[in-house]
């Protein structure tokens, strides 16, 4: 019994990350060229995250800026991560124009804890209900005036707010307008909980060409 339990939650893992972005249809193109993917997991923490798919973001292509992101994760080992906003905190990084390097050192603004959602769109609906977000870029005509980021679950099998082994939840950061990444920009993530870094996450942008970009996922342990 077990392990078809296990087995199912592995199948179920794999849809609800394929649904993640539920407008993924609308013209991704898995050619997109992806530069200078990192993600490193447990550095100075004992416990740590980890990444288990494709960082997925949505874009404005004339504007040539990406306005949110998501990345699946879930813990490294037999423990689990404290996604409340005060045993948790993620830093933003971005160098715009070759030179021009904007830094925060908190972008987060929770978790969406209680419940499950099947796609980024769902989630960020009930994010800025929750008022986790101000804007959802997604739907709305205004633009964010600061960058956040925010949890929410795609597999909680307890609804608290930590999340555990073959639990999955995504990341997602909303851009300001100032922020947004563009096309060969740098941006570097990092997640801290109270022992240090416990995911860190770099990226060159690919080429914008298409409503949702492909940001890939490669994950390097450290040991």
């Amino acid at each position: 019994m077990v392990f078809w339990h296990h087995a199912a939650l592995a199948t179920f893992a794999l849809i609800t990350i394929s649904l993640t972005w539920s407008i993924m249809s609308a013209g991704f193109s898995s050619s997109e060229a992806v530069k200078d993917v990192l993600e490193k997991s447990v550095t100075k923490s004992s416990v740590a995250i980890k990444v288990i798919g494709k960082m997925t973001g949505t874009t404005q292509v004339v504007e040539n800026k990406v306005t949110t992101t998501a990345t699946p994760l879930t813990v490294t080992a037999n423990s689990a991560v404290n996604l409340n906003p005060e045993s948790l905190h993620v830093t933003y990084k971005i160098i715009k124009d070759s030179s021009h390097i904007i830094t925060y050192d908190n972008i987060y603004s929770g978790a969406l804890i209680g419940e499950s959602y099947n796609s980024a769109n769902e989630a960020m609906k009930a994010a800025k209900e929750k008022g986790i977000i101000k804007v959802n870029p997604l739907t709305d005509a205004e633009k964010p005036d600061m960058t956040t980021a925010f949890f929410y679950w795609v597999i909680n099998q307890d609804s608290d707010e930590y999340i555990r082994n073959n639990e999955i939840a995504n990341l997602v950061l909303v851009y300001s307008d100032k922020d947004r990444p563009a096309t060969g920009e740098y941006m570097k993530i990092q997640v801290f909980d109270r022992e240090g870094v416990i995911l860190e996450l770099e990226r060159t942008v690919p080429n914008i060409s298409s409503s949702i970009l492909d940001l890939g996922g490669k994950v390097k342990t450290k040991t």
